[in-house]
């Protein structure tokens, strides 16, 4: 099946690494392998319990588990795996995310907490160290590869 994701930056998608569903999401069940049930529901409760604005309060600590699930990056054909984490709400786009940790800042939180790949696909920054949102040539991006963007 196929997960629509909501964006503000669609010209970053070749450094989409992961994907995060809002814990609410209708998939959640019907991706999460068995391996990962038992979390992901514990998971589930325990953010049915925040309000919105702890949820997305950029100050806390990220929290979040994998569902056992994949999904395939249109542009790029990388697999990327599918978590859920409490910072993406149901009520917000379509409650499914593209994360791109190089060049959003909850995203690379999130990346550095669980070791997920960080993808530069705007020259400019070090991800190294931070997330780069500003303005720059595109790489790693194919056919966009050289372009300016402007965020």
């Amino acid at each position: 099946g196929k997960v629509e994701v909501f964006t503000t930056r669609p010209d970053t998608i070749y450094g989409a690494s992961f994907l995060v569903l809002s814990p609410e999401h209708a998939l959640v069940d019907s991706i999460t392998t068995d391996e990962y049930k038992d979390q992901v529901k514990a998971y589930q409760t325990e953010a049915s319990k925040k309000s919105d604005l702890e949820r997305t309060d950029l100050a806390k600590d990220k929290s979040g588990v994998f569902t056992g699930a994949y999904a395939i990056n249109p542009l790029s054909g990388e697999k990327v795996q599918i978590w859920i984490a409490d910072y993406v709400l149901s009520t917000y786009g379509t409650g499914a995310i593209m994360a791109v940790p190089a060049h959003d800042d909850r995203d690379y939180e999130f990346a550095k907490k669980f070791d997920l790949p960080i993808i530069e696909v705007i020259e400019g920054g070090n991800v190294e160290e931070a997330a780069y949102t500003g303005e720059g040539k595109h790489i790693n991006s194919g056919e966009l590869n050289g372009l300016e963007n402007e965020a």
